[in-house]
C-alpha cells in the first residue's frame, strides 16, 4: 500500500519563482495536449496515445520545462481520460476533462528516485529551483516511489509516496458501530458521542467579512489579489481543522476496535437538501470514511460498510420498528421499553447490520 508524507518547503525567493514558471508551463502542456486530443478525435475518429503525444512533447516544444515534469504532465491528462472512459463504460456519471485555469492546477508531479528528499533538502532539478530546504518534521518510511510538490495559501509543500507494508495492530477483541450524523459528528454503539465542531460555521462570519472586502476590491488589482489570499487561506485553515479532527478521530476507532460498522452513506445525493448541503459538507462523513479506511487497513483492521435504512427506526433492543421524525432525539421503544440516544441506538444497529454481513462473508458461515 502507498502513503504520503507531507512537508513544508522553506523555499527563497528565486526558488518560488522557479516554482512557480515550472507550475505555469505544466498548465500550459496540460491544456494544450487536450486541445491537440481533442482536435484529433474530431478529424479523425480515433483516439490519440499517450506515446504518441509524448514524442511531440519534448525538451524542442517545451524547452523552459524539465522533461520529467513534461512526460509526468502527459500522463495526468491520460489518466483522467482512461478514467472518464471507464466510468462512462460503466454508466456512472464522470465529467470530461477540462481545460485548466490558474485556479484549478497546484501541483507539480516527478518520477522517480532522482528527484527526492536527501536529508534536510529535496532534489527538485535546476530548473524547479534545485536543493530547496525542507521542513521534515517525521522521517520517511517504507521505499520511496515518487515526489510530488504543491502549490497552497499558505505556502509549497512537498508530498513524497512511499509503498508501506502493513503493521497490524494486537487484536483487541471488540467490534462498533460508528452512525454519523449532524448533532453529534459520530455515535457510536458504545454509548460515546463526538461533538460536531462545526468548523465552517465557526468562521463563517469572518469568512464572510473578507469576503465582502474582496468582492470591493477592483477586478484585476494588486489589492484584490492580495485579499484573495486572505479568502483562500481561511478556507485552508477551516480545512486543515477539519482534517485534524477527523485524523484523530478516525485514529481513536481503529486503534481500540478490530471490527468498525458504518453506515454507506450517499452523500452526494444527501447535500442536493439546500437547508442541509452546508452542515453536511463541513460533517465531511466521506472523508472521515475514506480515512478511517486507509488507517484501518494500514493497522490491519476491518470497516464495514453497511445499507443505513431504518437504522434510526429500528429498536436495537426488540427489533421493532418505533417510526420518529428528525426532531426527536431520543429513542423511546413501546414495544420493550428501550430509552437510549436517537444516534446511539442507530449505532448499534450499525453494529448488528456488520457483524451479521462479516458472518455472511465468513467461508463456514461461522464467523
Amino acid at each position: 500500500m502507498h502513503k504520503v508524507f507531507e512537508y513544508r518547503l522553506r523555499s527563497n525567493r528565486q526558488q518560488e519563482q522557479a516554482l512557480m514558471a515550472v507550475l505555469i508551463g505544466t498548465r500550459r502542456v496540460y491544456n494544450d495536449a487536450l486541445a491537440e486530443w481533442k482536435e484529433h478525435l474530431d478529424a479523425t475518429g480515433k483516439y490519440l496515445s499517450l506515446y504518441t503525444q509524448d514524442k511531440r512533447y519534448n525538451k524542442d516544444t517545451y524547452p523552459d520545462l524539465p522533461a520529467v515534469v513534461v512526460d509526468t504532465t502527459l500522463k495526468r491528462l491520460h489518466r483522467a481520460l482512461d478514467r472518464f472512459f471507464k466510468f462512462r463504460q460503466r454508466g456512472e456519471p464522470c465529467g470530461f476533462p477540462r481545460f485548466k485555469s490558474a485556479e484549478r492546477w497546484h501541483s507539480i508531479e516527478f518520477r522517480d528516485f532522482h528527484n527526492a528528499l536527501h536529508g534536510r533538502y529535496f532534489q527538485a532539478g535546476k530548473q524547479c529551483g534545485g536543493k530547496i530546504r525542507t521542513v521534515v518534521h517525521r522521517p520517511l518510511a517504507g521505499q520511496f516511489k515518487h515526489a510530488r510538490i504543491i502549490k497552497r495559501p499558505s505556502g509549497w509543500y512537498l508530498q513524497c509516496v512511499c509503498e508501506v507494508t502493513s503493521e497490524p495492530l494486537p487484536p483487541t477483541g471488540k467490534a462498533v458501530g460508528l452512525d454519523m450524523g449532524l448533532t453529534s459528528l459520530v455515535a457510536d454503539s458504545e454509548g460515546r458521542t463526538v461533538p460536531h465542531p462545526k468548523h465552517l460555521k465557526a468562521e463563517l462570519k469572518n469568512l464572510a467579512h473578507s469576503q465582502r472586502l474582496l468582492a470591493r476590491k477592483q477586478k484585476g488589482s494588486k489589492r484584490r489579489r492580495k485579499q484573495a489570499k486572505v479568502v483562500a487561506r481561511r478556507h485552508e485553515r477551516i480545512a486543515n481543522r477539519r482534517k485534524d479532527t477527523l485524523h484523530k478521530l478516525a485514529r481513536e476507532y481503529v486503534n481500540g476496535f478490530d471490527v468498525i460498522a458504518v453506515e454507506d452513506l450517499n452523500v452526494s445525493g444527501m447535500v442536493q437538501n439546500h437547508h442541509l448541503a452546508r452542515s453536511i459538507s463541513d460533517a465531511a462523513w466521506s472523508a472521515f470514511r475514506q480515512i478511517l479506511t486507509n488507517k484501518a487497513a494500514s493497522a490491519g483492521r476491518r470497516v464495514i460498510a453497511v445499507t443505513p435504512h431504518f437504522t434510526s427506526q429500528k429498536c436495537s433492543g426488540c427489533g421493532e420498528y418505533v417510526p420518529k421524525s428528525l426532531s426527536v432525539r431520543t429513542h423511546v421503544c413501546p414495544y420493550c421499553g428501550l430509552i437510549d440516544d436517537r444516534d446511539v441506538n442507530a449505532a448499534k444497529n450499525i453494529l448488528r447490520k456488520g457483524l451479521d454481513e462479516a458472518i455472511a462473508d465468513c467461508p463456514t458461515g461461522t464467523g
